[in-house]
């Protein structure tokens, strides 16, 4: 089961930048545990949906490769990596949702060290949404800049120890309570209405 859990995190930090929203981790989890659809086919989802296309719509491909380097291991790609990504993405060698999970799933060195750290931060904080209303909170751009600004915090082991607090965590949730219904609520991802699981 954590493995799975981790799987989706990961996704969610790749895409999004931030944790998953609870229901949305617990239907990508569960879809994987049944194999009703692989990691690959959730990663092709999340670059259809509206979070996704609101946040990378406008960027090109160099900007998209940095921010998912940037996302996943809080640091630009190297000039080769870079041009390898964006030919990849230019030429139609790849989807995105390819060139996403194959850079996390080689991530190697302190790469793995932040990816690791974040994804364990990711879990704790899903964890801590334990509420209905903080679930219900957890909804809309201003709880989720909250989490994405949390999470852009995590550079590595000792960074991630720290955001691990419950405390901090707690703190954090109780400010994305705070702005519920401030901004227009967006999707959760996979739980509204979500893209139909290319199989």
């Amino acid at each position: 089961m954590a493995n799975f859990v981790n799987m989706v995190q990961e996704l969610y930090v790749a895409y999004f930048s931030r944790p998953a929203d609870p229901a949305g981790l617990a239907f990508w989890t569960d879809k994987l545990e049944n194999r009703v659809v692989d990691y690959d086919t959730i990663a092709a989802n999340f670059a259809q949906t509206a979070e996704y296309k609101a946040a990378y719509s406008a960027v090109d491909n160099q900007a998209l490769v940095e921010e998912i380097y940037g996302n996943l291991f809080n640091r630009e790609p190297e000039q080769g990596g870079l041009d390898f990504w964006v030919n990849a993405l230019e030429t139609g060698a790849m989807t995105v949702g390819n060139m996403v999970t194959t850079v996390a799933q080689g991530a190697q060195g302190s790469d793995q060290f932040a990816l690791n750290a974040k994804i364990g931060v990711a879990a704790a904080f899903t964890s801590r949404i334990d509420t209905p209303q903080e679930q219900a909170a957890y909804d809309g751009q201003a709880a989720n800049m909250i989490a994405i600004n949390y999470l852009a915090g995590v550079k590595d082991f000792i960074t991630g120890d720290l955001a691990r607090d419950p405390g901090a965590i707690d703190l954090a949730i109780a400010r994305m309570s705070a702005t519920f219904g401030a901004t227009d609520p967006i999707e959760l991802v996979g739980v509204a209405e979500p893209a139909a699981p290319v199989l």
